[in-house]
């Protein structure tokens, strides 16, 4: 009688298989891309109070030096590095988006560049194991997805406390070079881990879901390595993780279904330049496209309507917002910065942009309307109605937002959104060097060499 293996098993087994020579095109680049925007958005992070908050925590707790917090000038363990370096890439909500759901390639840019340091692992290793964790976390949100929404997102948890604690669970486990029966512990120790929730939404805790997912996944492959046990088929049966998260969807199979596809390499992810929650997005590419083609006065605005799909406004709960972290869940202060700004950066969402006399005024003006249906009846897209106090109406419908594979960022684009995370902590020579190692990643003999640019403080005037 022939045995099946486990679900559980079977991912193992793929995890600890996978070669670099596996990944297709363009997988090492879209990876470079990605420590390029992840390495951004977590300076942007602990340039303000969340990540400095969580910097100093770890700072204090005077841990073992392995790996290097970034802009910090200091190392800790790489469980603790990881975790402050995650919660600040998820600070400003300017990381990328899964095209799945969900903020991914931050939480595991942090644990592989925090391991591959503390290891010496080469770029090469650290590009695959990104490579994996992704794959991994792909497909074990699978048995989430109903067809009309993910159903951690439906019921209030929030799914960057749990996807990226098996990602970084399978990342680490490759860097450490764990075989398929530890792997298959690794994933076992961080299910236990899984948590977070929407309703932290606008607050720091929010950002700490990811750290804290990234660091479990790290702390739960690094204790097996010494003998610490945990269940081997994780995912499978009606109390496994599959069933937990999908409910009556919740079938182990389809974490099977398409592994090995490469998900980055063959479909990517979004990388956004509007630092605030991805379902505005639509509605913010619309009219930043109306105010490009016709520059307008802010104060010669009466109104602005934007039709939006009903299910998105769940994530945009702020209609009132007072703090810029509540902000970048309000639909109306998303076109409020358009308005006023014509873009929709990091420094558009601090506590006093939103505090602006001007926004609140135009704020007042934004009308939201919904378009009923589910995910599987409505189109991903918005239109934005402009109209001036002299009577004129300009309008404009975006079905695709920008930086998704569709209509991706340009690498000046890329690049332009680093230099504006990280000017705050890091002069102009020490970010075209964090650059260019990004770049060259896959040449790199260590990634030590990009963890010592990356973590080294300011010397010089900005």
């Amino acid at each position: 009688m022939t045995v099946t293996a486990s679900v559980t098993e079977q991912l193992a087994e793929w995890i600890v298989k996978a070669q670099y020579e596996d990944v297709p095109d363009p997988g090492a680049l879209r990876v470079k891309e990605r420590f390029i925007d992840s390495l951004g958005v977590q300076f942007a992070g602990l340039s303000v109070s969340t990540g400095q908050i969580i910097s100093q925590w770890v700072r204090a707790q005077g841990a073992k030096e392995e790996s290097s917090l970034v802009g910090a000038g200091f190392k800790s363990t790489a469980s603790l590095t990881t975790l402050a370096n995650a919660t600040a890439g998820h600070a400003l909500e300017f990381d990328d988006i899964a095209l799945f759901s969900g903020h991914y390639a931050n939480p595991l840019t942090a644990a592989a560049l925090a391991v591959g340091e503390k290891l010496g692992a080469s770029g090469r290793e650290v590009i695959l194991a990104w490579l994996v964790g992704y794959e991994v976390i792909c497909q074990t949100a699978k048995p989430c997805m109903d067809g009309a929404r993910n159903t951690l997102l439906w019921r209030g948890w929030f799914n960057q406390g749990f996807q990226p604690v098996l990602g970084v669970a399978a990342l680490t486990a490759k860097l450490m070079g764990l075989d398929v029966t530890q792997t298959r512990m690794a994933l076992g120790n961080a299910a236990s881990a899984m948590a977070g929730v929407m309703k932290n939404r606008g607050s720091d805790t929010k950002s700490f879901s990811a750290g804290s997912a990234a660091m479990h996944g790290v702390i739960a492959a690094e204790l097996i390595s010494l003998g610490f046990t945990a269940n081997e088929n994780i995912i499978d049966g009606d109390d496994g993780v599959a069933r937990l998260l999908g409910l009556d969807v919740g079938d182990p199979q389809k974490v099977l279904q398409g592994l090995g596809d490469w998900e980055m390499a063959t479909r990517g992810s979004t990388m956004r330049l509007h630092a605030s929650c991805g379902a505005g997005h639509w509605g913010q590419d619309a009219l930043q496209k109306i105010v490009r083609r016709r520059p307008i006065d802010p104060a010669d605005i009466d109104s602005i309507t934007v039709s939006l799909p009903a299910f998105l406004t769940e994530m945009l709960p702020y209609h009132d917002p007072k703090t810029g972290l509540e902000g970048k869940y309000s639909i109306e202060y998303d076109m409020a910065a358009i308005a006023l700004d014509g873009r929709a950066g990091m420094y558009q969402y601090t506590d006093e942009a939103v505090q602006r006399p001007e926004a609140r005024e135009i704020m007042s003006r934004v009308r939201y309307v919904p378009i009923d249906g589910d995910i599987t009846s409505v189109k991903l897209e918005s239109r934005v109605e402009l109209k001036l106090k002299s009577g004129e109406a300009l309008d404009e419908t975006v079905t695709h937002s920008h930086g998704r594979p569709e209509d991706p960022l340009t690498d000046d684009e890329l690049l332009g959104k680093f230099h504006e995370c990280a000017q705050a902590l890091v002069p102009l020579g020490q970010r075209e060097q964090i650059i260019d190692l990004c770049w060259r990643l896959d040449a790199l003999d260590d990634v030590s060499e990009l963890a010592d640019a990356v973590g080294a403080t300011a010397t010089t005037d900005r």
